[in-house]
Order: structure tokens, then C-alpha cells, then sequence
């Protein structure tokens, strides 16, 4: 079975709508001999020209901005008289299986997907 990966990664789109909007701040390579020391680690353990670390933080990002399943847990606590599974007990098999792409990137923000468009 051929498996392709259907996720959203996490960037900034200019064209998501408001919502889904993701801000990240980017740091560049920085001087981190004060930090490799303060955290104790030997110098050895690090090439000679090293700088320092980049780093990414995640400023904003809304729950829809990126691929994400919601657990049966998340509707309610019981699912067909049984405790519905939390997001760790959901099955990997619930995850994948056959799939059909039908592109709606003409359909605006909001506006309705219909069984005529499919």
C-alpha cells in the first residue's frame, strides 16, 4: 500500500484564513558559549567554530492551523455505552486507509462545499 502523507505543515500561508494563521519568529545562529558553559556541558563536545544554536518559537498558532485529529473523547466521555478513547488510545489503523483528493482551492473562505462540486 502506497502511503502519502496528507498533513499541513506548520508555516505561515498568507492565504489561510485569519483563524488558521500561524506566527513564528525565527532566531539566527547566535554566540552560546555563555550557555553551553552556564548548562556545564564541555567545549569539547562542540566543533571549534561553533556559534550557537537557531531556534524557532511558535507565537501563535490556532488548533485548525495544521493537520489534527480530535479524539472521541473531545465530543463526549461515552461513545456506543463505552468510554470514548482518548487521543493515546485511539487505534493507528482509525488514521489511514483509501482516500480520494478532490481539489475545492476555487471555493472561497467559508462558502459551502456542495454535492454538486463533487
Amino acid at each position: 500500500m502506497k502511503i502519502i502523507d496528507l498533513s499541513k505543515p506548520i508555516q505561515y500561508n498568507k492565504s489561510d484564513p485569519w483563524f488558521m494563521k500561524v506566527k513564528i519568529k525565527h532566531k539566527p545562529h547566535r554566540k552560546a558559549k555563555w550557555l553551553i558553559r552556564f548548562l556545564g556541558l564541555p567545549f569539547r563536545l562542540f566543533p571549534k567554530n561553533f556559534i550557537g544554536w537557531a531556534d524557532d518559537t511558535i507565537k501563535y498558532m490556532g488548533v485548525h492551523a495544521t493537520t489534527h485529529i480530535d479524539a472521541p473523547w473531545h465530543y463526549s466521555p461515552t461513545t456506543e455505552g463505552q468510554k470514548s478513547k482518548t487521543i493515546d488510545e485511539v487505534p493507528l489503523e482509525w488514521c489511514y486507509g483509501q482516500g480520494l483528493v478532490i481539489d475545492m482551492k476555487h471555493k472561497a473562505d467559508f462558502d459551502s462545499i456542495t454535492t454538486k462540486d463533487i
